[in-house]
């Protein structure tokens, strides 16, 4: 469920006397406008209506379009703390803002985490009592209506999100002050509190989250099309909603026509993926083919313990079984249990079912297929199947009773178990972009649900913009960790739309997602969060003028919601210090890997920022250690002065790395600031590649479970 701030809210705003002159939302009493920076004010007024704003000393007059929209920008000021009056002048008509302050103004965005209050985190009554700074303030910015001026928070309901850019949200300038600071975002307030201290000049944060969102509604429907990846995705919403907004009588009709258009688009779709699968193309599905090179796996498997992961391919499975004599030439059926992922299944070369995208929660559905007589032509049988996952987790779950042939009609006879090894190989790998499309895609009724294409751009992000910033800080992640290849793309869209919203490349602080679910068992984990955590890495290193900050180490593990928001405020601080303001008197980051050397069944490993290298309590742990089997195993670890040697005596021959590659890993190295090292990885293979044997971690002294 949605979690988007709805209430009543007055903004605190200067009178109006008479006439037509009104600011944009984002401008009230209290305001912090970015130092040394042009400052672009807006709102409405009559058409043609000249309009004057004078800040500082300062006057600029404009003049309103046709429509009565204006906007004239102010030259940079110097930060102030001394509060000033803004005024608006009209025809008939003055604004006047008072206890204005000039210093440094972020964005602060995202999805629940970043919305989480500061009444919500560990010790929040002595924060709230500790708040006395009334030169650090924030906006915190409400959805203010949809299509028809309401709002919906379910998708059954009739009310909706904005379907296109909106003008005006509703919040008003607060200080974080005593109670004022309550209901302001945590993450927000002790970033801005951590640069308060270090800038000694006021800070401004404007909030923008809504919990539960996924990051394609806080991206424009233009930003999207830029995507290559969501380019006809965006159009599919955009057609919809173009109708919705324009002709709803005409809309059962649109949606028609698009369903006509989406099963064609998904039959060419599909057979491309046909023609790229190797599997299909070399007939994986044939008798008696060769599976040496294949990798062993067993199944069923458990959610927690799941060898397969969650990638985005194609996998082909593959058994042989003995049958009873009198079972040949007989009717037989297929078990497979409950299978998540969508499947082709062949016994002896012969296709005998499938389980397609277009059934309703395919991935609850219990697989039982015919196996024709002519089909079963001896005792020994062989099956193979291919599963294709786009999300999630991949894998047959089972249970190991369920998977089984059956000799149809005959409840009496005993069944063949299909539950152990199987011979498993990936056939087609969509991970890295090779489809350069997303499957075709029906919209929903636009605006019907908060996670629609754009709806958060519309309602949040666009009525603030292009209000002058010095930066924006992103909180999010969890609602698109099962799509976590997308978000290498969707990350680096989303800022370049917004920055084009701006007009200017402004910094940009991603938070990499904090430890979650139940705490690392293997050596190397395949769970969403891990491969999220890295596409954040990867969109911040591909990104210029970005830097990003990890919450590992401060998550809980059965609350996706960590309480200890301080210290991702201050992580954030501290990597903005560095990056933005250029203050290097501290390691500003957490060390990051560079570099790898092996020496003998040791593997050397170096890392930036690694001032004062240590492990929170003993032994050093969260390092994984593999050769050239890809079999990783955890590994000991020593702490060298900058560097970490690493080593297992299982691994004779060491040639990969990987630390912290758990959904909730434990994981324990630090710098002089004590900021953790990143999740790394030395290797570039594939999930589906990797062996995770039976290891026992190791959990070092002082260790809290999460």
């Amino acid at each position: 469920m949605c979690v988007v701030a709805l209430a009543a809210i007055v903004p605190s705003r200067a009178t109006v006397a008479r006439g037509e002159v009104v600011a944009a939302p984002i401008f009230g009493n209290g305001m912090v406008l970015q130092r040394d920076a042009v400052v672009p004010v807006w709102g409405k007024s009559l058409p043609q209506e000249s309009i004057t704003v004078t800040f500082g000393g300062k006057s600029v007059t404009g003049k309103a379009d046709a429509s009565g929209r204006w906007k004239v920008v102010l030259p940079p000021f110097q930060a102030e703390a001394i509060p000033r009056e803004m005024s608006i002048v009209g025809i008939d008509n003055r604004l006047t803002f008072t206890n204005v302050l000039v210093g440094e103004v972020w964005l602060c965005s995202g999805q629940s985490n970043m919305g989480l209050e500061v009444r919500k985190v560990m010790n929040a009554a002595d924060e709230i009592a500790a708040a006395h700074d009334s030169e650090i303030r924030a906006f915190t910015a409400v959805y203010a209506s949809g299509m028809d001026g309401t709002y919906a928070i379910e998708p059954n309901q009739e009310k909706i999100y904005a379907i296109s850019p909106q003008e005006n949200c509703l919040g008003s300038w607060k200080p974080c002050v005593g109670k004022d600071v309550e209901n302001v975002s945590a993450v927000g307030y002790f970033f801005a509190r951590e640069l308060k201290k270090r800038l000694k000049v006021p800070v401004g944060i404007v909030v923008c989250s809504a919990g539960a969102t996924a990051i394609e509604s806080w991206i424009s429907v233009d930003g999207l099309k830029q995507i290559p990846r969501y380019r006809n995705r965006a159009r599919s919403w955009e057609e919809l909603a173009d109708v919705y907004r324009t002709d709803k009588g005409a809309y059962p009709a649109a949606v028609e026509s698009q369903k006509k258009r989406v099963a064609e688009e998904s039959k060419v779709w599909f057979s491309e993926l046909d023609a790229e699968d190797l599997g299909m193309q070399a007939g994986w599905m044939k008798s008696g083919l060769d599976t040496a090179e294949w990798t062993d796996v067993s199944l069923p498997v458990s959610l927690e313990n799941n060898p397969i992961g969650s990638p985005i391919a194609s996998i082909w499975f593959r058994k042989s079984v003995t049958l009873p004599q009198e079972w040949v030439g007989k009717e037989l059926e297929i078990h497979l249990g409950t299978v998540d992922a969508v499947d082709d299944t062949y016994v002896n070369g012969r296709s005998v079912g499938r389980t397609w995208f277009d059934t309703p929660t395919y991935w609850e559905v219990r697989r039982v297929y015919a196996v024709p007589a002519e089909a079963v032509t001896g005792t020994t049988v062989s099956i193979a199947i291919r599963l294709l996952k786009l999300a999630y987790h991949m894998a047959a779950f089972g249970p190991a009773a369920e998977m089984k042939l059956t000799l149809k009609g005959a409840q009496e006879a005993a069944p063949v178990s299909l539950a152990g090894v199987w011979k498993m190989r990936k056939a087609q790998d969509l991970e890295y972009g090779r489809q350069p499309q997303l499957s075709p895609f029906l919209a929903t009724v636009p605006g019907s649900h908060y996670g629609n294409a754009a709806v958060m751009y519309n309602g949040l992000i666009h009525p603030i913009a292009p209000y002058a910033i010095r930066g924006a800080i992103w909180y999010q992640g969890e609602a698109n960790a099962p799509f976590y290849i997308d978000y290498r793309f969707l990350m680096p869209g989303l800022i370049a739309s917004w920055r084009e919203e701006w007009g200017y490349d402004f910094p940009f602080g991603i938070v990499q997602l904090a430890d979650y679910w139940g705490q690392q068992v293997a050596a190397v984990e395949r769970g969403g969060y891990t491969n999220l955590r890295e596409s954040q890495a990867m969109a911040a290193a591909s990104t210029p003028n970005t830097f990003l900050a990890t919450a590992v180490g401060v998550g809980e593990g059965n609350d996706i919601h960590p309480k200890r928001k301080q210290e991702v405020g201050r992580r954030l601080a501290m990597n903005a210090l560095g990056t933005v303001y250029g203050i290097k008197d501290r390691t500003y980051s957490g060390p990051r890997y560079t570099s790898m050397k092996i020496e003998g069944n040791t593997i050397r490993l170096t890392f930036d920022f690694a001032k004062g290298l240590h492990a929170q309590g003993e032994p050093p742990v969260g390092f994984a250690i593999a050769g050239k089997d890809r079999a990783f195993y955890f590994a000991n670890a020593k702490i060298d002065g900058e560097q970490a040697v690493v080593w297992s005596d299982r691994v004779a021959e060491p040639v990969a790395v990987r630390y912290a590659w758990a959904t909730n890993p434990v994981c324990n190295v630090y710098n002089d600031e004590e900021l953790p090292v990143f999740q790394f990885r030395t290797d570039e293979w594939d999930l589906s590649q990797l062996v995770i044997p039976h290891d026992t971690v190791v959990i070092p002294s002082g260790w809290q479970r999460k």
